[in-house]
This record gives C-alpha cells, sequence and structure tokens, in this order.
C-alpha cells in the first residue's frame, strides 16, 4: 500500500495521521513525493561508526592509538578532536592522550554507562540507524548527485547534539539519555535550560540528526534570507522535504516539539499568522527581530504570541505555506522546491485553516 499524501490533510493531528494511514482511507492522491527506501541502493556502502566504543578501547600506546584512530575515522577525526573535544590536532599523540583521559574520568565513566543501557544502546542505535537509512535512501532518489553523509555515533562531551558536515553526520548520544535521568538533570540550568532538556529524550535522535544534516546540507547557497519571508521559505522547504524523507516519524518530533506543543500550533494557526501576516512582519530586515520566530527558546517571542506557545513558530508556518503550494504544484521535484527562493508565490499559496 503506497504511503498516501498528508499534504491535503497537515493539519490532522499525529496520532489520527497515522491511524488514517495505515487504514489506507485517507481521501487523498497518492503522495508524489513517497519513495520505498527498500527499492533504493546506495551508491557508497553504509557503514556507520561507533565512535562511542572507539574511545574507549584507545590502546595505552600513544603511537598505536593515532594510527588506529586516523584508520577508524578518517577525514572526521580532526572535527572530533579539534572542533568537538577541543584537544587538538587528531595526528598528535597528546590529542589521543586526552582522549582517553576524558573516556576514563570519573564524571564522564557514569555518562558511557547510561548511555549503553539508554541512548547507546544496541536496540536503540538500531532503530534510528535504520530510520536514518531509509531517509538517506530517499534523500538519494530525490538528489542523485549529492553524495549520503557517513553515520557517526560519539560522545561529544555535550558540545554537540548534531555535528552534521556533507560528508558525516555525528551524534551525541549523551544528549539523549531521558529528560528525567539524574545526568540531564544534574546540568548547569543557565547552559542548558528545562526546555532543552525536556528534549533529550532518545525518540528525538533520527529526527534531530536528520533535521540538523538537512539544514547544514542546504545552507550554502540556499540560506540567504534578507527578510523574515525569506526566512520562512527556508524553514518551510527543508522541513517539508525532512517530512519526505522520513514520512513514519510523528511531525511533532520533526521540530523536536511535544505532541502537545503540537497540538497547541494546530489549534492556533490561524491566530498566528493574524500576528505574523502584516507587511511589517513578513518583510522585516532587522535579523534581530525577525529571528525572534524561528529561536530556540521555551516559547516564542514575538509579536503577541503568548508563553503557552512553543518556539519557533516561524519555521512551523514556513513548513505549512510549503505544505499548501507544494499541493498546488504536485508536479514539481524536492530539488526544485529547494532552489525556490522567492517566497511570494508561497505566500500566496498558504491557506491557514484554523
Amino acid at each position: 500500500m503506497p504511503i498516501l499524501t498528508i499534504v491535503c490533510s497537515r493539519r490532522l493531528v499525529p496520532n489520527v495521521i497515522g491511524t488514517l494511514l495505515l487504514m489506507g482511507i485517507l481521501g487523498c492522491d497518492s503522495n508524489p513525493w513517497a519513495v520505498s527506501p527498500s527499492e533504493i541502493r546506495l551508491k557508497q556502502t553504509w557503514e556507520p561508526l561507533d565512535l562511542v566504543e572507539l574511545v574507549k578501547d584507545l590502546p595505552t600506546d600513544s603511537i598505536a592509538a593515532v594510527e588506529l584512530f586516523l584508520k577508524e575515522t578518517g577525514a572526521f577525526g580532526a572535527h572530533y578532536t579539534e572542533d568537538i573535544l577541543r584537544v587538538g590536532p587528531a595526528e598528535a599523540p597528546s590529542s589521543l592522550a586526552q582522549i582517553r583521559v576524558f573516556a576514563t574520568h570519573s564524571e564522564v565513566l557514569p555518562i558511557f554507562t547510561a548511555m549503553d543501557s539508554i541512548s547507546g544502546s544496541a536496540e536503540c542505535k538500531a532503530y534510528h540507524e535504520r530510520k536514518i537509512l531509509d531517509a538517506f535512501k530517499r534523500f538519494h532518489s530525490h538528489f542523485p548527485e549529492k553524495t549520503i553523509p557517513q553515520l557517526i555515533w560519539m560522545n561529544s562531551g555535550f558540545n554537540h547534539a548534531v555535528y552534521p558536515t556533507n560528508e558525516h553526520l555525528a551524534i551525541g548520544l549523551e544528549w539523549f539519555l531521558g529528560a528525567d535521568h539524574p545526568i540531564i538533570q544534574s546540568l548547569p540550568p543557565h547552559q542548558f535550560p528545562q526546555y532543552q532538556r525536556e528534549r533529550m529524550s532518545p525518540e528525538y535522535i533520527s529526527a534531530s540528526a536528520m533535521r540538523g544534516w538537512i539544514l547544514v546540507h542546504f545552507s550554502n547557497p540556499w540560506y540567504a534570507p534578507e527578510t523574515c519571508a525569506d526566512e520562512l521559505l527556508f524553514w518551510g522547504k527543508t522541513l517539508f522535504i525532512l517530512e519526505q524523507l522520513m514520512p513514519d516519524t510523528e511531525p511533532h518530533l520533526l521540530m523536536d516539539w511535544s505532541a502537545e506543543s503540537w497540538q497547541w500550533a494546530t489549534d492556533n494557526e490561524r491566530q498566528v499568522w493574524l500576528e505574523l501576516q502584516p507587511q511589517s512582519e513578513l518583510f522585516e530586515t532587522n535579523r534581530m527581530e525577525f529571528g525572534r520566530w524561528f529561536n530556540e527558546g521555551p516559547f516564542t517571542r514575538a509579536a503577541s504570541i503568548p508563553q503557552e506557545s512553543p518556539d519557533r513558530l516561524g519555521a512551523w508556518i514556513g513548513w505549512q505555506m510549503v505544505h499548501d503550494f507544494m499541493s498546488d504544484h504536485p508536479e514539481m521535484p524536492l530539488s526544485e522546491l529547494i532552489a525556490l527562493t522567492d517566497p511570494v508565490p508561497v505566500l500566496k499559496s498558504y491557506r491557514p485553516e484554523r
């Protein structure tokens, strides 16, 4: 049974969407962008790297440690040592010595232990690895000329939940131990506010990783916002593409939201649009001002949006706009959508229903 489009019913609550999709009774045409990952073969071998285990098992001999680390990590090794852990060049024995200190530190060992049984468990990694692989198979179908990145599991020392490059997608598993886990609750609140800790759950792993990678991958040359409308378009395009790559993922997870936050957005869509639609808001050129619609936080600090709202409502509205635009243009490939830079046609297609 083909996955039925949710373009024409995008405002259904997630659990209802899932039920109707399984029953095959949505009154819509088949999704023109649907791809069966079982029918797609990647050009390169899919070989995720478990950097968590590699770091824990580094040889004590400095030269042997460097050789093993460089062999297993390739170009990502420098990212990990220089940008993520910030211990020095990957080829330096002193850097690998610092990594061994990190992996055996009394305050870090409990984090590795927690990861082994939660976010880094074999079951959890296998589940999200499959979802990410399927997403990249769909991506390859829509963008066959693009390179598929290597998936990397890591302990980033709470520096990066997701570290995306064009060639790599690294995921810091320590960020996904669960909001109520003692390690997460012990993080300093001025660095890790409550709204952020609530998103540090294993269920968010694959959606957060794919969203981060897509945003970075398409930022050059497609991210150059001069107005709020430009930002709406970029977020809308990337979230729509993300949804097509992960059609079996509940939509609130694609936003790092709770189901309740998604429900609030759908219930208040028209009211949010009334706050965003004035020309002074849509075509604001001051990044500090229109960024309020897209910034992370406990709620959207823009216009008269109440504190009960979820954050980044601008990104969500952009997504709904692109939904309506693509519903009007089912013949448009995703490769053409991402290249669209004029927000006006998308704004004209938008039909807030509430």
